[in-house]
């Protein structure tokens, strides 16, 4: 699983004005992960219950905090809101999969992966910069949909002021804010996380090459996201989602898990803050615990 699970490794604390849970909360959950045995069988609970405590307890944890992003601090308030996104696309996420929706719900973990992917390379290099630079993006947005209006409705038309054409002219490419594309951004050189394997900094390629694209399949309407739409021609009689040929459910819980432990670090390095201790713990087991024991 190298690559895929980003593993919390920042020392013991919490962030600023963060309180740890009382005994007796979800927060338990973590220590009764740790202290189930190690053996490979399969696990007598659900995972989907695992996670569900976990995603309840980060977002519990990031409200404890009681953060107040100052004026003007574009990687506070980026990296809050990204991180806020997170776990409420996690929380949708579950939803879907309670349902019984699971290729969508698997599709749906893509946004986990892109806001991964976006919140590491603000946190990972030049962070004030980066995250100045995603910020005044709306700008670019802005100027665009004007054109778009401009077309459409042109009786509501109007010229934009000065200072948001001024931000959005840096913004040469319509959809890419960082002025790269996203694999460039995926694949960027970790300035922190170093490869066990190879003592060099670590790159998160699995995370791109392999479940971002996966994912993809699912958001987008492509062939290999149909199979449980498809009937054997000449043969059954077709019914909307007939199909059982594929169960997205154990991967999109999985993806939850350990997208959203590892946005959970580059929001604490990108705010400052070390990890809170059990916060930290808790990831790191958990998304060992799918993987060994929820296959």
């Amino acid at each position: 699983m190298r690559g895929y699970c980003y593993t919390p490794t920042r020392g013991p604390g919490r962030a600023s004005g963060a309180g740890e849970r009382p005994v007796g909360s979800a927060a338990d959950e973590s220590e009764k992960i740790l202290d189930m045995p190690k053996q490979s069988e399969q696990c007598k609970r659900s995972d989907i219950e695992h996670v569900r405590k976990f995603v309840e307890f980060a977002k519990a944890t990031l409200n404890d905090a009681w953060y107040y992003p100052p004026s003007g601090g574009h990687r506070y308030m980026v990296a809050l809101a990204l991180y806020s996104k997170c776990i409420t696309v996690a929380e949708a996420t579950i939803v879907l999969i309670d349902a019984g929706f699971t290729d969508e719900a698997f599709g749906l973990t893509r946004t986990l992966i892109d806001i991964f992917i976006t919140l590491h390379y603000i946190a990972n290099h030049d962070t004030d910069s980066r995250a100045r630079l995603y910020y005044q993006y709306f700008a670019k947005d802005i100027s665009e949909w004007g054109k778009i209006i401009a077309d459409y409705w042109p009786q509501q038309a109007h010229t934009l002021n000065p200072r948001t054409l001024k931000a959005a002219a840096n913004y040469p490419h319509p959809h890419r804010w960082s002025g790269k594309p996203t694999s460039q951004i995926a694949l960027e050189p970790d300035t922190v996380e170093v490869d066990p394997a190879t003592g060099k900094p670590a790159v998160h390629d699995f995370a791109y090459r392999v479940v971002y694209r996966w994912t993809s399949h699912y958001v987008h309407p492509t062939i290999g996201a149909l199979d449980n739409h498809i009937v054997q021609a000449g043969h059954d009689n077709f019914v909307v989602r007939s199909g059982h040929a594929k169960d997205m459910r154990n991967m999109a819980v999985f993806n939850i898990a350990a997208y959203l432990c590892n946005t959970m670090v580059c929001f604490y390095r990108c705010m400052g803050d070390p990890q809170p201790s059990r916060l930290g713990t808790w990831a790191g087991a958990l998304v060992a615990h799918l993987a060994h024991r929820h296959r």
